[in-house]
Formats: structure tokens, sequence, C-alpha cells
């Protein structure tokens, strides 16, 4: 699968396309995952969603196979990182769904780009850290400048599911976050640390919905669900029994909404 040079990063993307070639579909579907982890934290989505639309999966710098510029960067970088790769690919616009750091970047996306983005799934994600939360995330951000990428992914993973999950799920990711390229994951930390959006959320035009697991350990549920409120129009599910990873916790859970509101 390819790479493609996308301003200051070589961007590693998969397209997987099901859908009838005879048959103009709906514009394609680019899945954006969060923080440490890739592209394939979405096993559980391309098959429900590559039949009725295309489906673009994407490393987002600094992660899986995608390179990583010298430098700090933002999630506006990010964002512009996805309308290039669209530009690339010859699609007008796309259906965003993000998870966590993802999700950030959809929301960049449908800020700075309106014209690229056809709808918006935001998972388990945020506008931006709220005053009385900023301890709390210099905290969160000391602990992964301050430890090993082996410790930041055993802690990060372990509250990022519920207890209940399948520990071998658990592991899996703990020791594919692990393997991160440290300064690399501090800066792209850095970067969904210092996002801050709350403030326009009502300029987002597209069609939203807001998905957020009920037992998020990562992310108070008020710090999502505030995005529901601000989006004008904008559907909230949660997802029972979820937590902060909800599309590979309950993927038959989240396939369903996800589909329902894409109506595709």
């Amino acid at each position: 699968m390819p790479h493609v040079r996308v301003g200051d990063v070589e961007l590693y993307y998969e397209l997987v396309d099901c859908t009838e070639p005879w048959h103009s579909g709906p514009p394609p579907i680019v899945l954006i995952h969060g923080l440490g982890v890739d592209r394939r934290i979405w096993l559980y989505q391309v098959p429900a969603l590559c039949p009725r639309a295309p489906v673009i999966l994407v490393d987002l710098r600094g992660h899986g196979r995608s390179s990583a510029p010298d430098c700090d960067w933002t999630v506006g970088d990010m964002a512009l990182d996805i309308v290039r790769l669209l530009r690339h690919l010859g699609a007008e616009r796309a259906h965003l769904i993000g998870l966590s750091l993802g999700g950030m970047v959809a929301q960049q996306v449908a800020l700075d780009y309106p014209y690229a983005a056809a709808s918006l799934v935001l998972v388990d994600t945020v506008c931006g850290v709220p005053e009385d939360g900023r301890t709390a995330a210099a905290d969160a951000l000391r602990f992964i400048e301050t430890h090993s990428m082996a410790e930041v992914a055993k802690a990060r993973i372990t509250t990022a599911f519920t207890d209940a999950v399948d520990p071998v799920m658990r592991l899996h990711l703990i020791e594919a976050v692990a393997l991160n390229d440290k300064v690399a994951y501090e800066r792209a930390a850095r970067a969904a640390f210092s996002f801050s959006v709350c403030e326009r959320l009502e300029e987002i035009e597209v069609p939203a919905l807001v998905v957020v697991g009920e037992r998020d350990r990562t992310l108070p549920l008020a710090w999502m669900e505030r995005l529901a409120t601000q989006i004008r129009g904008a559907r909230l599910t949660r997802l029972a029994g979820a937590g902060h990873i909800s599309n590979m916790e309950r993927p038959h859970e989240f396939n369903r909404v996800v589909l329902d509101f894409l109506g595709v």
C-alpha cells in the first residue's frame, strides 16, 4: 500500500473499496485513529463500512508507517495532511470518523477546510481542555514526558479500556503503543493537549454524530458531550459498557450507530 508526500511528511494510507463499481457511490469515509495507535484499530469497522462507501485508513504523522518531521507539530498540521491526502486521491470531500486525537483532527478539518468534510463522527474526543482540567492535563503530559514508552503504553491503554475487555486485546494494544518512537509520541501528545477549538464549534455546519463510551476513564464524559451541545444539530450516542476505545470494545454497537447516522 502506498505512501504519499504531503508537505513535510510521507503519509501512509490504505484504500479499501468494496462498493459496486458500476454505481456512483457516496463520498469516501476517512478513519482517523487516536494517539499512539494507527490505522489498524479500525479492523472491526472496515468490513462493515467498505461495502457502503470507499474507506480510507491513514496513519497520522508520527504514527504507524507515516514519517514524522524533526520538529513539533499541531493538530492543524495533521488536518492539512488529511486534506492533502484527499486531494491526492481526487476526493472532493469525505465523511470523517475520528477517535480521540483523530476526532480533534476531524474537527479541525471541518473548521479550516469545511468544503472537505461531508460529515463528522467524533468518537471519545473533546474540543479542548477546559480551565478546570488543565492541571490534570499538565500532569498527564508530564507523565508521558518523564516515563518510558513501555510505562506510558501500559498506563494509558489500561485506562483506555474497561476492566471487562478481552485481556488479550488490551495486551496487544499495550505492546503496539510501546513500540512508538518516544520523541514522535511526545510531539503528538503535545499537539493533542494544546488543541482548543471550543469557541469555534458553532462554525461547524456539517452533520455530526458524537459517540462516547459510557465507561470512558481517559476523558470526562462532560468534556466529550460538550461537542453535542455546541455543534448545531449534532446527535449524541452513549455506548453502554464501552471505554475510551469504544470502536474496539463495542464494535457491533459502534458500527450500527455509525451506519445509521451516515445513511449509506
